[in-house]
C-alpha cells in the first residue's frame, strides 16, 4: 500500500472502472478508481490517493483504495503542497506573516488595529494562501498576501511624501482591501467566483466584514468603521471599475492609487522578465492589453 500526493490530469472509463492520469511533478501514471467507492475528481486538482500497486500491468499504475482532499490537511502542510504543483508567490507565508504583522504593529489607533488583527486572524488560513485574483494579477498561491504586502511597501513612500496623511488607516485600508476575497473567490485551485461573489463582489463583502466585526468588538458606533468602510467600497476609484462610491478622503484615494500601481506593475514585471531585452511583451490584459518594449 502506497500513498501518493498527486494532480489529476484527466479522467476516462473502461472495464466499468475510472482511469485517473494523475502526476507527482516527476511522472505520470494511472490510478483505477471502483465508481463504488464514491470519489469524485476534478482536473487540474491535488489528491492524496492511497493505492496498491498494480504489478502485473505493463505501465505503472495503480488502484485506489482511499482518497482525501488536501483541504483536510493542516494549513502548513497544504500550502507546501500547493507550492509543488501550481505557481505562487516569491515568499512563503511565514514570511509574509511576519512582514504583515511588522505593519500591524504600526498601527497605533486602538479601533482601527483591534478591527484589523482581527479580521487578519479571522480569515488566516486563506488570507495567506488565496490569490489575489482569478486571472488578471497576483493569480497564484499566497497572491493576495504578497499583493497586500507590496502596497505597504508602497505605502510607506506615500506617507514619508505627504505627512497630512493618516498612517493607520492607510495599513489598516491595504491589508483589509482585499479580505472580502476570501469569501468571494472559491479558492486557491481552479478559482472561481462564489455566489456572494458574483451579487456582492469583495468590496461590499469586506465593508460588510468590518461591520460585523466592529459590532463584535464594541465599536458599533466608532466613527473610525465609517472611514474603513468607505476606503473598502471605493478602492476601485470609479463606477466602471466596480467602486460603489469614488474615494472621498486622502487615505481613500490613496489606497486606490496604490492597488492600481502594484496589481499593473507587479503583472508587468512578471511580463518583462519573460521578455528578451530589445523586444516587446506579450499584450497585457491589466494593462489594457497593451504591448511593452524591454530596454
Amino acid at each position: 500500500m502506497v500513498k501518493i500526493i498527486a494532480k489529476v490530469n484527466a479522467i476516462n472509463t473502461s472495464d466499468g472502472m475510472y482511469n485517473v492520469s494523475v502526476n507527482d511533478t516527476e511522472t505520470s501514471f494511472n490510478i483505477k478508481v471502483n465508481p463504488e467507492l464514491g470519489y469524485t475528481f476534478k482536473i487540474g486538482n491535488v489528491y492524496e490517493f492511497t493505492c496498491y500497486k498494480n504489478e502485473a500491468s505493463e505501465r505503472v499504475s495503480y488502484t485506489l483504495v482511499e482518497s482525501r482532499d488536501i483541504d483536510q490537511f493542516d494549513i502548513e502542510t497544504k500550502e507546501i503542497i500547493l507550492r509543488k504543483f501550481y505557481a505562487s508567490s516569491p515568499i512563503s507565508s511565514v514570511e509574509a506573516k511576519v512582514e504583515i504583522n511588522k505593519y500591524l504593529d504600526k498601527i497605533e489607533n486602538k479601533v482601527i488595529r483591534d478591527i484589523t488583527v482581527a479580521l487578519i486572524s479571522k480569515h488566516e488560513d486563506d488570507f495567506y494562501i488565496y490569490p489575489a485574483a482569478s486571472r488578471m494579477h497576483h493569480a497564484y498561491v499566497g497572491g493576495l498576501a504578497y499583493h497586500s504586502i507590496g502596497m505597504l511597501h508602497l505605502a510607506d513612500g506615500f506617507i514619508e511624501n505627504y505627512p497630512y496623511l493618516n498612517k493607520d488607516y492607510i495599513y489598516a485600508g491595504i491589508l483589509l482591501h482585499d479580505i472580502g476575497k476570501t469569501i468571494e473567490l472559491s479558492g486557491v485551485v481552479n478559482t472561481e467566483y462564489s455566489l456572494k461573489g458574483q451579487l456582492l463582489g469583495h468590496l461590499v463583502l469586506g465593508a460588510m466584514q468590518i461591520e460585523e466585526m466592529a459590532k463584535e468588538l464594541g465599536y458599533g458606533e466608532c466613527e473610525e468603521v465609517l472611514f474603513l468602510e468607505h476606503m473598502l467600497i471605493s478602492h476601485h476609484g470609479q463606477p466602471q471599475f466596480g467602486s460603489a462610491k469614488k474615494p472621498m478622503t486622502a487615505e481613500a484615494l490613496v489606497l486606490w492609487y496604490i492597488d492600481t500601481i502594484d496589481s499593473k506593475f507587479r503583472v508587468l514585471g512578471e511580463e518583462l522578465e519573460k521578455t528578451e531585452s530589445g523586444t516587446y511583451t506579450d499584450s497585457i490584459g491589466v494593462l489594457d492589453r497593451s504591448k511593452f518594449y524591454k530596454i
